[in-house]
């Protein structure tokens, strides 16, 4: 009974999943926008690549958010990324409405939602842990 109680206060408690990944985009994206503002501003690439740059960024971004929300979970790994990737995809959305502009349902936006939720689920995949493939007992190697 000592032996159980002991083995529980040892335990350390689980890391917050679904606070994790959220605030893993919040800070890379920022990031990795302004890294990418860096490298046009001082021409060491296109102007022209801006849209694209924009897109990678939010793709990297779900990517990293979905493989930390993955490491705090544990398991569910692809369900766990296309939830993350959702999350920033919903909060590009709300961003957009928020700003003056075009509006919510702009091409640029959908495409910003739909590399937000894949790079989402690629960090899920990522994520996942795979099992070794068991030898069978019969054969043996030549």
């Amino acid at each position: 009974m000592t032996q159980e109680v002991e083995r529980r206060t040892k335990r350390k408690p689980p890391v917050k999943w679904y606070l994790l990944g959220p605030l893993t985009a919040a800070v890379s994206l920022p990031a990795l926008m302004y890294l990418c503002a860096v490298l046009l501003a001082r021409e060491i690439l296109p102007f022209s690549l801006v849209e694209e740059l924009t897109i990678a960024c939010v793709f990297l971004s779900g990517t990293l958010s979905a493989l930390a929300a993955c490491a705090g979970r544990g398991g569910r790994a692809a369900q766990t990324g296309l939830a993350m990737g959702a999350v920033l995809a919903a909060a590009i959305v709300v961003i957009t409405l928020a700003a003056p502009g075009e509006g919510p349902l702009s091409a640029h936006t959908l495409r910003c939602s739909v590399a937000a939720i894949a790079g989402g689920f690629f960090g899920g995949v990522l994520g996942m842990k795979r099992k070794n493939p068991r030898r069978r007992a019969g054969t043996r190697r030549r």
